[in-house]
């Protein structure tokens, strides 16, 4: 495996104002995360999971603490820089699917190619290769109503790496399937990390997951409490 670091957080503080106090939700948290990984960050609810991931991902910033990803200090960028870097190096999935219903399996994969100016033929070419890679070639004309849970994920998945991301942020990603389709999509996760060597980084409680994960990261109350290799 490569040795580029991707992530790395010193001593990560995140807090909320609750009502005349605060809550702490991440505390001193210091992680390294390396090019290529295929991590869990596990724990039951409330232990810090989806924060962590909101912070890596520049949708919220650190409330104290370094928090370095893709060599960008994420408590420095602006709304637009962080913006960018979404847009351009992290692919989302989340345990809704959050596919858009009015457009099709082509369309919804093919949105984060429209905000990266890609030309038509380079956004038809990109989207039938993610197609191709979680096997819903078939499926590109339907909507996603017409579409089983599965399926739905499997075309949130093709939306997260039609652009060849860096890293894939996964938020739950099985909650709302069932043991086959959860292994399915996690056999696919597999498969693309190990072709492109994107770096995948999960939250989760599901222990289907977990047999997936190389490395477990375990929080409690917003704390690192474990990190195993396996």
């Amino acid at each position: 495996m490569a040795e580029t670091k991707l992530i790395h957080t010193q001593e990560l503080v995140k807090t909320y104002p609750v009502a005349d106090h605060e809550f702490v939700a991440l505390k001193d948290v210091t992680l390294d995360i390396r090019k290529g990984e295929f991590t869990g960050l596990v724990g039951p609810s409330g232990s810090g999971k989806t924060t962590l991931l909101n912070v890596l991902g520049s949708l919220d910033v650190p409330t104290s603490g370094k928090v370095n990803v893709l060599d960008h200090d994420i408590g420095s960028l602006t709304h637009k820089q962080a913006a960018m870097l979404r847009n351009q190096h992290i692919g989302f999935i989340f345990q809704t699917y959050n596919l858009l219903p009015v457009y099709t399996v082509f369309e919804n994969v093919e949105f984060p190619l429209l905000l990266l100016g890609k030309s038509t033929d380079e956004r038809k070419n990109m989207v039938n290769e993610a197609l191709e890679w979680v096997g819903l070639t078939d499926k590109a004309e339907m909507r996603p109503a017409q579409l089983s849970g599965g399926e739905s994920q499997r075309v949130a998945i093709a939306r997260a790496m039609v652009k060849k991301p860096a890293l894939v942020l996964a938020d739950e990603p099985t909650a709302n399937l069932d043991a086959k389709n959860s292994h399915h999509i996690l056999q696919t996760m597999e498969r693309l990390n190990g072709e492109l060597e994107t770096t995948f980084l999960f939250a989760t409680h599901d222990e289907k997951v977990m047999q997936y994960m190389k490395r477990i990261i375990s929080l409690e109350d917003g704390e690192v409490v474990k990190d195993e290799t396996r």
